[in-house]
């Protein structure tokens, strides 16, 4: 299924999701990667502990779908009991390690393991990946993990103080309680009864635990908070689709930075650098902004076919709006919606990419852009490259900030997590 039609200098990542969050944030990469002109994606596999959430996957491979634990939970996941997971983790360590084998480390230049954090099979199995393929790779091993709502309660993809007729849904197939994908039962319970007996377990407590033990197996964690996109009065069963498509939209954005482009960057942001940037270890968050520009196309189907067979002259782009749209796009990207909420003068680290047509990619909008992201982060050193993208339809910064160590999101969870302590 995954090609490699244009290596160039950009990342290729091998992919793992763990759990139902996680095998869905897995479908959503594979996807994002499936629409750019390059890929980054080279291999993904799914494990998790429901049959019914693997089934349902759309663009994982059969053959690269991987059930656990079916001894211990009948195929119908693990009810957010990471005690359980963890077990489960350790019993099938040889299938695990059979699974892990199969991915094609030689070719990528880092493999990401992605898990919804409030789940018991994400939150108990996810870390044995983690630590699984750090000892088959010499290249990094990234965590990518989804927080759980603050006010979401297991499993049913509702806020504490909603209410619901009949039975409960959560955003999407599986019954991994809290992990955002689950069947419609809250933690602890199955909805037969064959479960009744287990702990309740908090889903905060799950992601505070998961949290550290990524944190300490991985080279890096990227968080994404589920709060970050459910709408006011929403549910988070209507949130997560919402964070899948723009979690993978940004990772997939600087990926894909060092890609061939036709005219030439300004500058290239390679997979060395965004290795770099990402060992600066911890925590990392994402962060993007846009806004609608011309691009000088013609529209309609004849008006492609002359842009295609003589070329698109490029719209005249006034230096003061360059400037502008560069400059509030990049203090939007670090300011409203960072996929987890931060203090982002804590980071250490940071890599941008500016995405627009090349009539807007002017030198001094990066410039400018580049320095009011170093002004209100303090970050030093800040890596970064353009991508001219003649059919752009606006221009976007993306920002990954990196070695995070202060944010309330991460020390209000069950636990209190400390990210100073965490990498």
């Amino acid at each position: 299924m995954y090609s490699r039609r244009s290596r160039s200098l950009d990342m290729q990542i091998g992919v793992v999701g763990v759990g139902g969050g996680g095998t869905a944030l897995v479908d959503a990469l594979s996807a994002d990667d499936a629409g750019r002109a390059a890929n980054y994606l080279v291999d993904a596999l799914a494990l998790d502990t429901d049959a019914s959430a693997l089934a349902n996957l759309d663009r994982v491979d059969e053959d690269d779908r991987y059930l656990l634990g079916a001894i211990h939970t009948d195929g119908e996941g693990t009810a957010g009991d990471t005690d359980l997971a963890a077990e489960i983790a350790l019993e099938e360590r040889p299938e695990l390690q059979a699974a892990v084998d199969s991915l094609p480390v030689g070719r990528t230049d880092a493999t990401v393991v992605c898990a919804a954090l409030g789940g018991g099979t994400g939150a108990g199995i996810a870390p044995a990946v983690v630590d699984l393929l750090g000892q088959v790779t010499s290249t990094p091993v990234y965590a990518l993990g989804v927080l759980p709502g603050v006010a979401e309660v297991g499993g049913d993809g509702e806020a504490a103080d909603a209410t619901t007729d009949g039975p409960r849904r959560s955003s999407a197939a599986g019954s991994d309680a809290g992990s955002g994908t689950g069947g419609g039962v809250a933690a602890g319970d199955d909805g037969d009864g064959d479960r009744s007996g287990r702990p309740d377990r908090p889903l905060a407590s799950n992601a505070a635990g998961a949290v550290r033990a990524l944190s300490a197996a991985g080279d890096a964690l990227l968080l994404a908070d589920l709060d970050v996109w459910r709408a006011s009065g929403g549910t988070y069963a209507d949130a997560w689709p919402r964070l899948e498509a723009a979690v993978a939209g940004r990772l997939g954005s600087i990926l894909t930075a060092g890609e061939a482009a036709d005219p030439t960057p300004e500058r290239v942001l390679d997979a060395s650098e965004l290795t770099n940037t990402l060992d600066a270890g911890g925590v990392t968050a994402l962060g993007t902004a846009a806004t609608a520009v011309e691009n000088g196309r013609r529209e309609g189907l004849v008006g492609g076919l002359i842009d295609r067979i003589g070329g698109a002259d490029g719209p005249t782009v006034d230096e003061g709006e360059a400037v502008s749209v560069a400059t509030n796009a990049a203090r939007k990207a670090i300011s409203h919606r960072l996929s987890l909420p931060c203090d982002r003068t804590s980071a250490s680290r940071a890599a941008i990419v500016f995405h627009a047509p090349p009539a807007w990619l002017s030198r001094r909008g990066l410039e400018r852009a580049r320095g009011l992201i170093e002004e209100e982060t303090g970050v030093p050193e800040i890596r970064w490259g353009d991508h001219p993208d003649p059919t752009a339809e606006e221009f976007r910064v993306t920002v990954l900030l990196s070695g995070i160590t202060t944010s309330d999101r991460l020390a209000a969870l069950d636990g209190a997590v400390d990210p100073t302590q965490l990498g």
